[in-house]
């Protein structure tokens, strides 16, 4: 009820302060410009997203997978020595003797791998070598104790018409010991 009684002033009111006619008019002209000045702003950035998007688009697969490798060391360094690229650059020259220092230590590794090799095949040869000699040896040890055998002697004597005598050996004296 309190506003009924009240008399209406020809300024407007904003919060706790009264603004003139004039001061109304330029607030609202400040207003226009700022909104007009963000949608200027607001246009400019979508036209400049707009041509980025663009641009990326434009950019054809095979420059997408050029810079991804570049951006990829381990894609680029095998690149380069896919491609010879390495081979002229200085750092490879620079580092020429110790490579060749290495293809060496590989190839008398490898060298060295095939001799072993070699080796443990002979001394596989010889091992079995040595048990064929080994068991044809012990062959004919039992053969010749068996031929040694009393049993054995008598018949081969038989056989031949020699006699074992049943008589113990007689010892001779010499004339020196007489």
């Amino acid at each position: 009820m309190r506003n009924w009684f009240k008399k209406k002033s020809t300024a407007e009111k904003s919060g706790n302060k009264v603004f003139s006619k004039e001061e109304l008019e330029a607030r609202k002209e400040a207003k226009a410009a700022k909104d007009a000045a963000a949608k200027a702003a607001k246009d400019a950035a979508a036209k400049k997203a707009q041509e980025l998007r663009d641009k990326k688009n434009k950019i054809s697969k095979e420059e997408k997978k050029a810079a991804k490798s570049d951006k990829n060391s381990t894609g680029r360094i095998i690149r380069d020595i896919i491609s010879g690229k390495f081979l002229t650059s200085e750092g490879f020259s620079a580092h020429v003797p110790y490579l060749l220092f290495l293809c060496g230590l590989f190839l008398a590794n490898i060298s060295l791998g095939y001799k072993f090799e070699k080796i443990e095949t002979e001394k596989m040869k010889a091992k079995r070598a040595l048990e064929e000699v080994s068991a044809e040896y012990n062959t004919l040890i039992s053969d010749l104790e068996s031929r040694l055998q009393q049993s054995r002697v008598e018949s081969a004597t038989k056989s031949m018409g020699l006699q074992q005598p049943m008589s113990p050996p007689t010892l001779l004296k010499s004339s020196e010991d007489e």
